[in-house]
């Protein structure tokens, strides 16, 4: 993250690391920041706590949504076609479903 610049480059040193991760939504009120992850292993949404003043992470990210299911999962959605939006209240998010039927016969000669 950096801060913002109208004309010319922001130098490396005014850069703040948040996450490894691919961030996608701001908190309204600014104190989080939400991102997609695999650092449990799975495709998840995490937050991290920022700094009002600084916006420099606080303490250490938390999972928002756990994404387990190999059915119902986050996985399940190409990364062009996932979304997520916030309000005050919630959020929104893509999950995608992955099902499959096997069909079954009898061929008579």
């Amino acid at each position: 993250m950096a801060p913002f610049k109208a004309y010319g480059a922001i130098g490396e040193s005014a850069w703040i690391a948040i996450m490894d991760d691919h961030v996608q939504a701001w908190c309204p009120d600014g104190k989080l920041l939400y991102v997609l992850s695999d650092r449990d292993g799975f495709r998840c949404i995490w937050a991290q706590r920022l700094d009002p003043a600084t916006r420099r992470t606080v303490g250490e990210p938390f999972a928002v949504f756990h994404s387990h299911d190999a059915r119902i999962s986050l996985k399940n959605v190409h990364d062009t076609g996932w979304l997520m939006s916030l309000g005050r209240d919630g959020i929104v998010f893509t999950v995608g479903e992955r099902t499959g039927n096997i069909w079954m016969a009898e061929f008579k000669p």
